[in-house]
C-alpha cells in the first residue's frame, strides 16, 4: 500500500510554484482599504514574488538560512468603528 505521506517539505516557495503552474490564470484578489481591490494572477504574484526574493538576496544579500518577515496591522476593526 502506498503511503499518503508527504515526501517533501511543504514550503511557502512550494505553495507558490504550485499556483503558478496549476492555477498561473487563476485570479489572487487583495484588499489593501483603497476603493478597489487589487487583482493579479497566481502567474502575476509568483513573478513578483521571483524578482523580491533575487532583491533580497542580491542588493541585500539575504542568505538562505537568514528569515525575512513582515508585519502588518489588522486594521479591520479600526475602519468598523471610523
Amino acid at each position: 500500500m502506498l503511503s499518503t505521506m508527504q515526501d517533501v517539505p511543504l514550503t511557502v516557495t512550494r505553495i507558490l510554484r504550485h499556483g503558478m503552474t496549476m492555477h498561473a490564470t487563476s485570479r489572487i484578489t487583495t484588499w489593501t482599504g483603497e476603493a478597489e481591490p487589487r487583482r493579479r494572477s497566481f502567474a502575476e504574484a509568483g513573478g513578483r514574488a521571483v524578482q523580491l526574493a533575487a532583491a533580497l538576496r542580491g542588493e541585500l544579500g539575504v542568505c538562505d538560512d537568514e528569515r525575512v518577515a513582515t508585519l502588518m496591522c489588522n486594521s479591520k476593526s479600526e475602519t468598523l468603528a471610523a
